[in-house]
């Protein structure tokens, strides 16, 4: 078969020449794009896969709270002084006394406990307050005190006289052979613990003394003296 040159122009112009005899060029350029589509899918799926990853590193786990609320009542703490165990009376000691004179003893009792709504207990202690500008009378008295430890319901029965000072009593004041002077100030040293809610009851007898060598100064005259009764707190034991 013959082909004029100019047949074989228009052949390759009109593009039917088979891909047999076409260039690679084209099929490269094709293979090329088609090769970096599937890289930029490939780079697009695992930029999504790493930024899956880091989305559930940083999600905060959920949390939640609540309230204890607490409330705090302060309890009570009074106590109560009696002359002659009822509780009722004034705090005015009676001491079984005519006239004074020298070598006479006179007696008088005094009950301390805790009121009964007194939520605590506590240590008590008595003191001796002296007295400022003592006269003869004054100069001259001397006393002494013994204490015990009562159940509220031993409280009618508590005597207080001459035979409560023995050798073996409690003393808070004194002792079995000494006194104290009544003019001048003195705090006891014996430190009873009082129940709460009036649980015990702590019990003191007073004996005042004119001894019998007492100047004749004192004729006539008169002295007062007050006491002292302290009670603190004690935070009980757990």
């Amino acid at each position: 078969m013959r082909f004029h040159l100019s047949s074989l122009r228009r052949l390759f112009s009109s593009g039917r020449v088979c891909d047999d005899t076409r260039p690679d060029g084209r099929r490269q350029i094709r293979q090329r794009r088609a090769a970096l589509r599937k890289r930029r899918i490939k780079a697009l799926l695992a930029g999504g896969l790493v930024f899956g990853v880091g989305a559930t590193a940083t999600v905060a786990a959920w949390t939640d709270s609540e309230t204890a609320d607490g409330s705090f009542n302060a309890g009570t703490f009074d106590i109560e002084l009696s002359i002659d165990g009822e509780w009722t009376s004034t705090n005015e000691m009676t001491f079984d006394t005519a006239p004074m004179f020298p070598g006479s003893k006179v007696y008088a009792p005094v009950f301390v406990r805790t009121s009964p709504d007194t939520t605590i207990g506590g240590d008590l202690t008595v003191k001796g307050n002296g007295i400022g500008s003592p006269n003869a009378m004054a100069n001259a008295l001397v006393y002494r005190a013994v204490t015990r430890t009562l159940t509220p319901e031993a409280v009618g029965g508590f005597t207080c006289g001459a035979g409560d000072f023995t050798a073996s009593a409690t003393y808070a004041f004194g002792g079995a052979s000494g006194t104290v002077g009544l003019k001048s100030p003195i705090t006891s040293g014996n430190e009873p613990t009082l129940e709460a809610v009036g649980g015990s009851i702590q019990a003191y007898c007073f004996e005042v003394s004119l001894p019998s060598d007492a100047s004749s100064d004192a004729q006539g005259l008169a002295a007062s003296h007050t006491w002292t009764f302290d009670v603190e707190s004690v935070a009980p034991e757990n």
